[in-house]
């Protein structure tokens, strides 16, 4: 899309949330929760030697321990993560990371900058961009 096409619209930068924050892929699920409630995040990058390998959104741990009856102190998180991780380079559109997200029914994007992931667009940073012209003054 050029400048023009793009002019007047926010980018997905402008809404992800950064650091990138993330787990090493052999962290126990129970360590994965416990970092996820001290960030105040709803899903997490999973790393693997250097590289991020999958995702782990509060909807996995529901479905895929809970609902197995994993235990959470053994299970590694690799097991339960979601792969590959779906992305969005930063300077696209907003809603282009809608569309995408809505497409492949995901709640959470990684964001790129040259192939480099920066950040994180999430259904709640959505809702922040498309309720931006009604908020009010507090």
């Amino acid at each position: 899309m050029d400048d023009i096409e793009n002019a007047g619209l926010d980018d997905i930068g402008d809404y992800m949330s950064s650091p990138v924050l993330s787990v090493d892929s052999e962290s126990t699920v129970k360590e994965t929760i416990l970092y996820m409630q001290a960030n105040e995040i709803g899903a997490v990058l999973v790393q693997k030697l250097g590289e991020f390998v999958g995702l782990v959104t509060e909807s996995d741990l529901a479905r895929k321990v809970l609902g197995k009856g994993l235990n959470v102190e053994t299970t590694i998180i690799e097991t339960v993560m979601t792969s590959p991780v779906l992305s969005m380079d930063r300077y696209l559109p907003v809603e282009e990371a809608n569309l995408f997200m809505h497409k492949n029914k995901i709640r959470h994007l990684a964001v790129t900058e040259e192939d480099k992931v920066v950040g994180m667009l999430s259904l709640r940073d959505l809702v922040t961009y498309y309720s931006k012209d009604f908020r009010m003054q507090e």
